[in-house]
């Protein structure tokens, strides 16, 4: 099977600095350029990650994300508190993860645009979920 190459979220039309504000100054990610015929696109925005290359998509939709589902990406972190800070930070609000998993400390959260994102720091020798 192959691997992920992108992860894509929607957000509300001319919430540019939004998205960069959010996931390029409060969670770390650095912007990519978007590549060939894409570079058109207007609003489009990409993230880098620690991943070579696996990239985090935002296209602008009029269709909000619905909070209420639990649809979401999960990103492994290597540990949760510095995080949970700069969230806090951000004025973004935490939720505990309702079931645990061995050796994996997670949480959830919701991006300004309503996405469900989660959290997680695999300890070491932790069994495969």
């Amino acid at each position: 099977m192959a691997r992920i190459e992108h992860a894509a979220l929607t957000f509300p039309p001319g919430q540019e600095a939004a998205v960069r504000d959010f996931y390029g100054d409060v969670l770390g990610f650095e912007e990519a350029p978007l590549p060939g015929d894409l570079a058109s696109r207007v609003g489009w925005i990409w993230f880098a990650t620690d991943d070579p290359g696996v990239f985090l998509h935002f296209i602008p939709d009029e269709l909000p994300p619905d909070p209420a589902r639990r649809h979401h990406i999960a990103f492994e972190v290597d540990a949760l508190e510095p995080v949970v800070e700069r969230l806090g930070r951000a004025g973004i609000a935490v939720e505990t993860a309702g079931n645990r998993i061995p050796g994996r400390g997670r949480f959830f959260c919701h991006d300004p645009f309503g996405n469900l994102l989660e959290f997680l720091a695999i300890a070491a020798g932790a069994p495969e979920a």
